[in-house]
């Protein structure tokens, strides 16, 4: 029981710890690339990540209700599978204050 508590903590505090990294846009911009550079189609991973900096950015109040809206309804569009979901991730991260830089192959 003891070890279930001890590994709680150190996951607490490693997401904790992540969530205050992600106040910083500039970081956040660079974990969201290196996940969507990894696997852009995990979409799990995109949505796990997201989440995590929105609510790092609620934790701070430094959330917009425009990018609160962008998110919420991009969870949907997630939820439901539906291919649209790019276009309101890009509104989202707009919102954000993410510069986004498109390069297509």
């Amino acid at each position: 029981m003891t070890t279930k508590t001890v590994n709680m903590i150190k996951s607490d505090l490693w997401l904790n710890s992540l969530r205050e990294s992600l106040k910083d846009s500039e970081y956040a911009a660079e974990y969201l690339t290196v996940i969507l550079e990894n696997d852009p189609k995990a979409d799990q991973i995109l949505r796990a990540t997201l989440t995590d900096i929105i609510k790092s950015r609620q934790n701070s109040s430094s959330l917009s209700e425009e990018a609160e809206q962008y998110y919420l309804k991009l969870e949907e569009i997630f939820a439901q599978g539906e291919e649209e979901a790019i276009y309101l991730l890009i509104q989202l991260l707009d919102a954000l204050g993410f510069k986004i830089n498109i390069t297509l192959k």
